[in-house]
């Protein structure tokens, strides 16, 4: 489901919940800008899933009509179908690229210590696969992140050192974030060498 699609369905379900709900209120709920909860709400209301009704001038009511129902509903399904997919393909490639990794230490010898650069849901994936695996997550990095992994605590990513990380030595630095270019910027200005980075 597109981004839009998602934040509709948000919309839907916050109106179905409380019909005096505010353009101010669904913006700060949804975490999107107003002019766009604005947008959306324009766009279903032409729609027929949401009927405006002005009680005073400056106050609008706003009422799920059953075509809104029945929106609702199809956009949750698809919302859950594309969830699901998503989670099912992203587990079996990062199985698979655990498998590889554990290999490759395998010829290497010693330890199998990893850390996690980023902390989002690639990462929580991640972390579920990684039970599977003879791996062991000593650490985690990530940029924005400051509350604890799994039990983990979260360094920033400044702190990272080739080979260390606050001192804690490890074996590969494992990327489990989508923000490629970024990162590979960042590993080239910290010194990182190619062959101590996995990418998932």
């Amino acid at each position: 489901m597109n981004p839009h699609g998602r934040h509709m369905r948000g919309i839907l379900h916050e109106i179905e919940a409380d019909d005096a709900v505010s353009q101010r209120h669904l913006s700060a709920r949804l975490g999107i800008a107003l002019g766009l909860t604005n947008l959306l709400l324009r766009r279903i209301v032409a729609k027929g899933w949401v009927k405006m009704v002005h009680i005073r001038p400056n106050r609008v009511r706003y009422l799920l009509t059953p075509a809104g129902l029945a929106a609702k509903a199809r956009l949750t399904r698809e919302y859950l179908e594309g969830t699901v997919q998503f989670y099912t393909e992203a587990r079996e490639r990062v199985r698979e690229r655990f498998a590889e990794l554990s290999a490759e230490l395998d010829l290497r010898g010693g330890t199998k210590r990893i850390v996690f650069y980023g902390a989002g849901e690639i990462a929580e994936i991640g972390y579920v696969s990684l039970q599977e695996t003879d791996l062991e997550l000593v650490a985690v990095v990530d940029g924005v992140r400051t509350k604890p992994f799994f039990g983990l605590p979260v360094h920033p990513a400044d702190r990272l050192q080739p080979s260390a990380l606050d001192g804690l030595a490890f074996d590969r630095l494992v990327i489990m974030c989508f923000e490629a270019e970024g990162v590979r910027a960042n590993l080239e200005r910290l010194g990182f060498a190619p062959d101590h980075v996995f990418w998932i």
